[in-house]
């Protein structure tokens, strides 16, 4: 019986030893794989939140934001440095014993108008520049993004890419996934010779539309409130009733390479017309509220009716000119333009995904000419060139011209390193606890930044790593991870 008992006393001390040998390995996995400082993350993405939740409804402009993040780093006695483009850099050297280990550049977009919706990005790339981690040369970038016009991107110094350099790009969306590939880019403009005549109509109709939030040109420019489609859809109409009608003054809120954000407009019309145009009217603002009401708050689509005739504009654009910006509007839209079966698609995709996207952001009207902007974002040059083609085809038909301005190249990186090394540390990690169980591999179908950061250097490894906003700080602490151990991931197991 005492033999017995003995024997099952060794059995016990066996588990237990068992089970404090699993705790200790998965405590010190938990503290190897767990590197993100969830205060310094937390702490920085409320104090977004609180400033955008505000009566002043968030940041001002941008230098706002820049010293909103620039006084956060003196708080928290963190080195950086404001470039003249307006870029934010934390750079850190490298610790001595791994002063040969390739550096890692995490860039992210800085942008006062959409900082609301990029809260926990900017909190990661602020909570990775906090870290402590010994590591190989790390640089956090807040790249000045101010109206998307990528100031920053394109300023940046060189030396901060060089061709060993992993640059991971961060942003957020709907889904978390890695990306190798992003759009190419066209800048172009429609210019339509205006003429300007003496006002024949008894009556004016001024539309206003405000309150639009912008945003970064994407695939999901279709749900986007457009100011000039809905300027089109007017337009039009009148065009379509035969009605005798004149544009008189049109002013776009242009944000730089970014959707619009507010429209005025002046018809002239006959009073015998009017009640059939404003009651047209009703019913488009009917549908903005139904369609934009529950998601844009400061929303507004309004009209007045001028009967005065002191009040009455004096010159108008001429029925000519007025019908050549209605049936160029009508023809070239915003919006995105999606692979049919007949297409040679790309691997990855399929039918009904985006190949292309065509974003009218502004319209200059001036006396003697009307000049449209146009960016033009496709997968690859066949693809872009079909939307340019169509958009040209149109400006022709109408006896105007269609130039291009800038083209910036897609981003493509045929490199595997970083986003396999990136996609094991992935794996490591998650089996700690990241919320999302796998890393979807996605080529962008939109423009990135990254076209810019690959023009930098052509030889660094870039990859694009979405995130949606429950996964930011997870994605952040792999990404730490990732810097710490470079391919080692012996040390999380």
């Amino acid at each position: 019986m005492s033999k017995l008992f003995s024997n099952n006393k060794f059995r016990i001390a066996i588990i237990l030893l068992a089970i404090i040998i699993v705790a200790g390995i998965s405590f010190f996995k938990s503290r190897s794989t767990k590197l993100l400082d969830k205060d310094v993350y937390s702490s920085f993405k409320t104090a977004i939140d609180d400033i955008c939740e505000s009566e002043n409804g968030g940041f001002a402009d941008q230098r706002e934001l820049m010293d909103f993040i620039e006084s956060w780093a003196d708080e928290n006695s963190l080195k950086y440095k404001e470039d003249k483009h307006g870029n934010i850099i934390f750079n850190r050297p490298a610790v001595k014993r791994k002063k040969n280990v390739t550096p890692t550049l995490v860039a992210v977009s800085m942008n006062y108008q959409t900082a609301s919706d990029n809260a926990q990005i900017l909190a990661s790339a602020a909570a990775i520049a906090h870290s402590d981690i010994e590591s190989g040369r790390r640089t956090v970038v807040f790249f000045n993004d101010d109206k998307g016009l990528a100031e920053g991107y394109k300023g940046i110094n060189k030396k901060y890419i060089d061709s060993k350099t992993k640059v991971i790009y961060l942003d957020q969306g709907s889904m978390t996934y890695l990306s190798t590939g992003s759009f190419q880019q066209r800048q172009t403009e429609i210019v339509i010779p205006a003429h300007r005549e003496k006002n024949p109509c008894d009556t004016a109709v001024k539309i206003n539309i405000s309150g639009i939030r912008s945003n970064v040109i994407g695939p999901g420019i279709n749900k986007h409130p457009d100011p000039i489609s809905a300027l089109s859809s007017l337009l039009t109409r009148l065009k379509s009733k035969s009605t005798d009608s004149r544009l008189a003054e049109l002013s776009v809120g242009s944000n730089g390479s970014m959707y619009p954000v507010s429209l005025e407009a002046t018809i002239v019309i006959n009073s015998y017309n009017l009640s059939s145009f404003t009651g047209y009217i009703d019913k488009r603002i009917k549908a903005w509220e139904k369609s934009y009401g529950s998601d844009y708050e400061d929303l507004v689509f309004t009209y007045e009716v001028i009967s005065d005739e002191e009040s009455l504009p004096q010159k108008v654009y001429t029925a000519a000119t007025t019908d050549k910006i209605t049936g160029i509007l009508y023809t070239i839209r915003s919006g995105a333009y999606r692979y049919t079966e007949n297409d040679s698609i790309p691997d990855g995709k399929e039918p009904g995904d985006a190949y292309g996207i065509n974003c009218l952001t502004d319209i200059q009207a001036e006396n003697d000419s009307i000049t449209i902007p146009v960016i033009v974002q496709g997968v690859n040059d066949s693809f872009t060139e079909r939307i340019l083609n169509d958009n040209k085809v149109a400006v022709e038909l109408y006896k105007c011209t269609y130039n291009q301005t800038d083209k910036i190249e897609a981003f493509l990186n045929d490199k595997d390193k970083l986003s396999r090394t990136f996609k094991n540390t992935f794996d490591k990690v998650s089996d700690g606890g990241v919320a999302d169980s796998e890393l979807a591999f996605i080529t962008d179908n939109y423009f990135t930044p990254c076209s810019y950061l690959q023009a930098k250097n052509s030889s660094a490894d870039i990859i694009h790593i979405r995130t949606k906003g429950s996964s930011a700080s997870d994605i952040a602490n792999t990404i730490l991870c990732y810097i710490k151990a470079k391919g080692n991931t012996s040390i999380f197991k």
